[in-house]
């Protein structure tokens, strides 16, 4: 039997054909994953974008939220309040739009403080009797030019060519309670220098010892540059326009030489607006020798004390202490124990580590102890700014 001889040529055509094909399914494939691949891209800088223009709404909400508080405590006027919030919105630009505030959008009346540490917010008519002590703001982007914020890479596959985002930022006006707890130990009569045992003025070059019960230098010494920042502190504080009180504490250790003698700590001055006093009771301290090791614990608990006093507590008042030393602890316990115990009972600690011989990571964990700010301050400049910087935030707070 004679086999059927095959047609190369039929053979090759069908080959290319299905390679035609197979062609064909790469390059739709191909076009269907490069047009998936671009909608992914559009639509993830779309959600980036809209993350952007609420962080910048967020900025202008709160800055509204904090103008508004500000100038209701200094004129007592709500009109007034509610223009300084529309003009600070209107600083602000939002996908390079201006932010607009109506009167409706800008509400005026109190916050009561709950017992889980939360804010309660109500609005309060003109005439009311009750405190007023905060400024809700409410933005939308719905009342900007155009309606809404325009998406910025194929508007389809958002299903809409603008969005628009609603957000809400409450200012309160807080009393405070702040005490300064201060190092008086041996070597806050030091220079600002990083050398130990070094002394200003007429001391410079003799004996420790000597100098040791020397009175601190009235310009150059450390405790000359502490006293000239806490007067920084209380003139910020006089330009607030609510009074916090402030109490004074210091502390070094327990020690008696001769006819000289320090304790470990003290409340130099109970909680006053009278903030002339701070530098009084400073320059008081001054007149003896400062002397003593380090005992940053025991000026804590002193400082608790300062705030706790049943004959001056305010239950209304938040409670802050500002901590400072030059030093290194030598005595005393743990003061991360004490700023853990006194955020338990609401009261906040910041922390100032001052010198080059501050103990800067112990700072930093009372601080992250208490719930409050570390600054370091190697020299006087910097520990007026930390001053400055403490005062001018002492005042108002975001409480929602």
């Amino acid at each position: 039997m004679n086999k059927p001889i095959p047609c190369p040529t039929l053979h090759r055509s069908q080959r290319t054909r299905r390679s035609r094909k197979r062609r064909g399914s790469i390059l739709v494939l191909s076009g269907a994953a490069f047009f998936a691949l671009v909608a992914l891209a559009g639509l993830s800088i779309n959600i980036a974008y809209m993350e952007l223009v609420r962080s910048e709404q967020r900025l202008a909400t709160d800055a509204a939220a904090k103008a508004a508080l500000v100038v209701l405590g200094q004129t007592q006027s709500q009109d007034q309040a509610r223009q300084a919030a529309k003009s600070i919105a209107a600083l602000h630009r939002v996908a390079g739009r201006v932010v607009v505030l109506d009167d409706s959008d800008i509400q005026i009346g109190a916050s009561i403080g709950n017992a889980n540490g939360s804010y309660s917010f109500s609005q309060t008519a003109s005439a009311s009797s009750v405190v007023t002590n905060s400024v809700r703001i409410n933005s939308n982007l719905s009342k900007m030019a155009g309606g809404g914020i325009p998406t910025i890479l194929i508007p389809q596959l958002m299903g809409v060519s603008t969005f628009t985002s609603e957000q809400s930022a409450v200012s309160t006006r807080i009393d405070m309670d702040v005490c300064l707890v201060v190092d008086r130990s041996g070597s806050m009569a030091w220079t600002l220098g990083s050398t130990p045992f070094s002394y200003p003025g007429d001391l410079a070059g003799k004996s420790p010892i000597q100098n040791y019960f020397q009175l601190p230098h009235a310009t150059s010494s450390r405790w000359a540059a502490l006293t000239s920042s806490v007067n920084i502190f209380a003139n910020v504080l006089n330009e607030a326009p609510i009074k916090s009180r402030v109490a004074l504490a210091s502390y070094s250790s327990n020690f008696t030489f001769g006819i000289w003698t320090s304790v470990v700590a003290s409340i130099d001055q109970p909680l006053t607006t009278d903030y002339t006093t701070l530098k009084q009771k400073l320059n008081t301290l001054a007149t003896q020798p400062l002397i003593g090791n380090t005992n940053i614990a025991a000026g804590l608990r002193e400082g608790v004390n300062a705030l706790t006093d049943p004959t001056r507590t305010r239950i209304t008042s938040c409670k802050s202490i500002i901590l400072l030393t030059d030093g290194i602890l030598s005595q005393g316990d743990d003061p991360v124990v004490l700023a853990t115990t006194a955020r338990e009972m609401n009261i906040r600690t910041h922390t100032i580590a001052f010198s080059a011989q501050a103990d800067v990571a112990l700072m930093q964990r009372v601080a992250q102890a208490g719930g409050g700010q570390c600054y370091v301050a190697p020299d006087a400049a910097s520990l007026e700014a930390a001053f400055r910087t403490i005062a001018a935030t002492l005042p108002n707070m975001l409480t929602e």
